[in-house]
């Protein structure tokens, strides 16, 4: 897992800016992304917290779950399927278990019929 590589990558910033933008050393952005070292998950909880009240998420993730969406996000673009922010929106659901698995199952073909 690389939490805090796809929660960089949703800011859309390079490690540098994201380093300045959390004001911590670009070194351990660059640690953390190469599996050098691993922060501690309330470290990754409290950046994700930052990023929810900075507007770039929209709910606080927790490490497993910034996982989750990662190996969804992979899954669905093996498959070529295009994720607008409805549907990110709707995967974010499914881990939070607002929706169950059958649900997310169902919009997704409604979709892909329209």
């Amino acid at each position: 897992m690389n939490a805090i590589k796809e929660l960089r990558n949703t800011t859309q910033m390079s490690q540098n800016k994201f380093a300045t933008y959390l004001g911590i050393p670009v070194a351990n952005i660059q640690h953390w992304e190469q599996g050098v070292t691993t922060p501690p998950n309330y470290l990754v909880s409290l950046i994700s917290r930052i990023m929810k009240n900075d507007g770039y998420i929209r709910n606080d993730l927790t490490p497993s779950e910034i996982d989750v969406i990662r190996q969804t996000k992979a899954t669905l673009a093996i498959e070529q399927m295009q994720l607008s922010d409805e549907g990110i929106s709707e995967i974010e659901r499914l881990v939070k278990g607002e929706i169950s698995r059958e649900e997310f199952q169902k919009k997704l073909r409604e979709k892909r019929e329209r």
